[in-house]
């Protein structure tokens, strides 16, 4: 039960905190378990070779929780270095940091489920082993794992208490650039002497607003250019695929990428956003949904194709792309027309 009062610290010694350290404890193992498992099953041919979800839509899930799990893992760690046990911690800090690791947990979650519904299903008989068993074994204990991570962080944020008032919403409560400028004094500026002068860069308001201001195109810019880098890993990889499939994969994985940010930006308050108008309102949201609907429509092409009675699976690569940016520009534009028709009622 939440305590009584509405404070925006947590004093040291206050019952929220144990609580909220087990649940980080937890799901930070988890996301490690997790991570190793992911990285074994889809980098290791050996183990893949027998795995029940080594092909979409199966593999399109793991192929991009298996970067976001460690990546959000990591960001989370980080900043709970600032909640440090003999001090005062906000209330905010400690709670924007227990949502990412629920996020996190239930990035794992999905992946999981998914691979469940690849063992029910029995995705790719013909390629069971004896290495299969074991693999479909392993994923108890992750399940266990994610199952208690989840009850923890229930436990946690139910335990603390109601923030301020005029906190929850207004400029008292702090968002993850907040935390930028303290966390580069932590770790950077008593080693560094530049790192003095980029914790002062970093703590500028001029500087945060700029990117309060423009988080979206900025986040454009980071997945593309993650985009990039696995497309080129890969080529490098498995050799050079082609212009069009290199374009393709670039602007898949920049899609998913950048809907993954922008909806935890919306979740997980990486920046708080200025007020805008409607019109970008709904186009915000449009460019987040058709994002999305860049891995989603290349993971279920073969399930669309045969719902349109156009044959077994898409063999050309040509119908694969056509097909992936229709169901992203599809997506896209339906979503603006809700999100402006909602806004005008």
């Amino acid at each position: 039960m939440r305590d009584d009062l509405t404070i925006d610290h947590l004093e040291v010694g206050h019952p929220a905190r144990p609580a909220a350290t087990a649940a980080l404890l937890t799901s930070a193992a988890g996301a490690a378990a997790f991570t190793l498992f992911a990285y074994l099953t889809t980098q290791v041919r050996v183990v893949r070779a027998g795995s029940p979800w080594q092909d979409d839509p199966y593999d399109a899930v793991v192929t991009f929780t298996m970067f976001f799990v460690p990546l959000l893992g990591a960001l989370g760690a980080a900043r709970a270095l600032l909640c440090r046990r003999d001090r005062p911690l906000p209330r905010y800090r400690i709670e924007q940091v227990l949502r990412a690791a629920r996020v996190c947990t239930l990035l794992v979650a999905a992946t999981l489920a998914t691979d469940w519904a690849a063992v029910v299903l029995r995705a790719d008989r013909a390629a069971w082993g004896g290495g299969t068993p074991w693999l479909i074994a392993s994923l108890l204990p992750l399940t266990g794992v994610a199952a208690e991570s989840l009850m923890f962080q229930h436990q946690a944020i139910r335990r603390l208490p109601e923030p301020a008032r005029g906190a929850e919403c207004g400029a008292e409560r702090g968002d993850w650039l907040d935390d930028l400028a303290p966390l580069a004094n932590l770790l950077v500026a008593p080693h560094w002497r530049t790192g003095r002068a980029l914790a002062a860069l970093i703590g500028r308001s001029d500087v945060l607003g700029f990117v309060r201001l423009r988080f979206a195109p900025l986040a454009a810019v980071a997945a593309l250019a993650a985009g990039l880098l696995v497309a080129t890993g890969l080529a490098r990889g498995e050799g050079w695929p082609g212009a069009l499939l290199f374009a393709v994969e670039t602007a898949v994985f920049a899609g998913g990428t950048f809907a993954f940010v922008m909806i935890c930006n919306s979740v997980l308050r990486f920046a708080a956003p200025p007020p805008a108008s409607r019109r970008r309102r709904a186009a915000r949201v449009a460019a987040t949904a058709g994002a999305l609907a860049l891995p989603v429509s290349l993971a279920l092409r073969d399930t669309v194709w045969r719902l349109l009675g156009l044959g077994e699976q898409v063999d050309s690569l040509g119908l694969w792309t056509a097909l992936t940016l229709a169901g992203a520009l599809l997506t896209g534009a339906l979503a603006f027309a809700v999100t402006a028709a909602r806004a005008g009622t």
